[in-house]
């Protein structure tokens, strides 16, 4: 009861990502671990999502079974580098800066993961009123969604907002959050509720190593 409770909580006291960033934060938190609930639960339910969100294209199309395994994958995958975003961050802050203690990326696996997908989605080169070209996303449906959504990563990564883009370090949680801290220093969704359980339990920790 006390989790049905505080993931609400948590959720309204959480600021949104800045612009189309918040549609990567959003399709990360389809999944909400300390709920056990899904938004994701069926190929169905993927396509409403994406249409709800303006993210289903020119064609809408419905979602296959195989879609929603890539886009869960995908989920999961973006999941991974939000943490390193969190864990690199407190190591380099922690650990004088070598060859051996750099904090390192995303495992291999969950590169390869978003790779595979990458190579996948359709992708098309257009040009704007004022002359700027820009990559946008091409297809229809889930294609077209999945796409978007990496299309916006890839923005926020020139623009310096990606690596704000954080999942909560409580291993329970791993709720997306963007970090508005001045020294990019967030590393739970909610100090109020991740923050207080970690310092609780910490503190729990140091009183028992006391006895």
């Amino acid at each position: 009861m006390a989790v049905e409770q505080e993931a609400p909580a948590r959720q309204a006291v959480i600021a949104p990502a800045p612009g189309r960033l918040e549609l990567v934060r959003a399709f990360v938190n389809t999944l909400d671990i300390e709920a056990g609930t899904d938004e994701l639960s069926s190929s169905a339910a993927l396509a409403t999502w994406l249409r709800e969100r303006g993210l289903e294209g020119p064609a809408p199309s419905p979602a296959t079974e195989a879609e929603l395994s890539q886009a869960i994958e995908m989920r999961e995958a973006i999941r991974e580098v939000l943490l390193t975003h969190v864990s690199g961050q407190h190591q380099a802050a922690s650990v004088p800066a070598t060859s051996a203690t750099v904090a390192s990326g995303p495992a291999a696996s969950t590169l390869a993961e978003l790779r595979s997908t990458a190579v996948g989605l359709p992708t098309r080169l257009t040009i704007t009123d004022d002359g700027t070209v820009q990559t946008m996303p091409a297809g229809q449906g889930t294609a077209y969604g999945l796409a978007a959504l990496l299309l916006i990563a890839a923005d926020a990564a020139t623009t310096g907002t990606w690596e704000r883009l954080k999942v909560c370090s409580a291993d329970d949680c791993r709720w997306a959050f963007y970090d508005r801290s001045p020294a990019r220093s967030g590393c739970w969704c909610s100090m109020a509720v991740c923050g207080s359980r970690a310092k609780s339990r910490a503190f729990r920790r140091r009183a028992a190593g006391h006895r």
